[in-house]
Order: structure tokens, then sequence, then C-alpha cells
């Protein structure tokens, strides 16, 4: 992966990227803060935890590459 840093994403910053990657973005369901993502094209879904470490957005940002997007995309969505 490239040099950029895992260890500071916050929840809003990978609900900001997943929209400007046109993904649909879903709260409110349930009592937490949790936020599903869901793939329009796949209906893949995924769930962002509100209290993310640099692990979790590691796994986030996999899971981004299995559906598709390559990794400076991502990275521009993160900025």
């Amino acid at each position: 992966m490239s040099s950029h840093s895992f260890s500071d994403i916050t929840q809003a910053q990978w609900i900001k990227c997943c929209r400007k990657l046109g993904l649909i973005i879903e709260s409110g369901f349930g009592k937490g803060s949790h936020v599903r993502v869901t793939h329009p094209q796949t209906q893949a879904k995924y769930t962002l935890q509100h209290n993310l470490h640099k692990f979790i957005n590691i796994k986030i940002f996999k899971k981004l590459l299995e559906w598709g997007f390559d990794e400076e995309r991502i990275w521009e969505a993160l900025k």
C-alpha cells in the first residue's frame, strides 16, 4: 500500500469518502452510531463503526479495494 497513514481516519472521513465514490450511506438503524455502506451495483454491504483504529481503517480500505476502487481514487476521496 502507499505511504498514507491509516491511524487518523475518522468515521466522518470514511462517510465523505464513500459518498464521493458513489456508495450509498445509511444510518439510523438500531441504537448505535454505526453506518451501513452499500455498493449500488452489487448491493454488497459493509458497516462503518464509530470508533476506528488503524487496523479497522486498513480493513475498510481493503474492502473498498475488493469492491473495485483503486488505491489512488480512495486516497483522493479521503482528502
